[in-house]
């Protein structure tokens, strides 16, 4: 299954928007016979474009998500500090 440049650009952006690969097949006109692996592709097909750009998408996010709640903790904000904190856990976790 391949995309053009433009359906992956607009799969970046609904994956950033934090849509599920299934939803964002349709509205990408993927037939119907093919969105489970489409839904594959986005989600375990690592030397895909539509991979990278579903993972870029979703990654792009989460950065953004992670940057505030990190700016809010260190402004203080009780409820985002508990969120840093378990985001620290996840990286040391993670190295």
């Amino acid at each position: 299954m391949e995309l053009t440049d433009e359906q992956l650009e607009k799969l970046e952006q609904m994956s950033a928007a934090l849509m599920p690969p299934t939803e964002i097949a349709i509205l990408l006109k993927v037939p119907s016979g093919e969105r489970v692996l489409f839904a594959q592709t986005c989600k375990n097909h690592i030397n895909s474009p539509i991979y990278e750009a579903y993972q870029r998408g979703k990654l792009t996010t989460k950065f953004e998500l992670r940057q505030t709640v990190v700016k809010l903790a260190k402004a203080g904000s009780p409820a985002a500090e508990p969120l840093a904190e378990k985001y620290i856990r996840d990286q040391l976790n993670n190295e």
